[in-house]
């Protein structure tokens, strides 16, 4: 696998040929060790594969109402939103 600075979960499962759940206990990992800094990132149902936001990873959902900056709309139902993870670090990570 190249080197990079962000990655999410879904592709270095992908990359590595390993499960989803080692794919993120792998990030967590390297987040605790201070490699990399994990985000969460918000999707709302206006823009579904462009994030609206992104909170640190670990500290739960967004609070609602939450108001999308793409659409401007209240949400106060967690199912007009959806997330994803994605790990950035300051210098590129290998996995060989």
């Amino acid at each position: 696998m190249t080197a990079s600075t962000t990655t999410m979960p879904h592709q270095l499962a992908v990359r590595l040929g390993i499960k989803y759940s080692n794919a993120l206990a792998l990030l967590a990992d390297i987040e605790a060790e201070g490699v990399c800094e994990m985000k969460l990132l918000i999707y709302h149902n206006c823009e579904p594969d462009v994030p609206a936001g992104a909170i640190p990873y670990g500290i739960g959902f967004p609070d609602l109402p939450w108001i999308c900056p793409h659409c401007e709309s209240i949400v106060e139902n967690y199912d007009e939103l959806s997330f994803d993870l994605m790990a950035t670090s300051k210098e590129s990570i290998e996995f060989v």
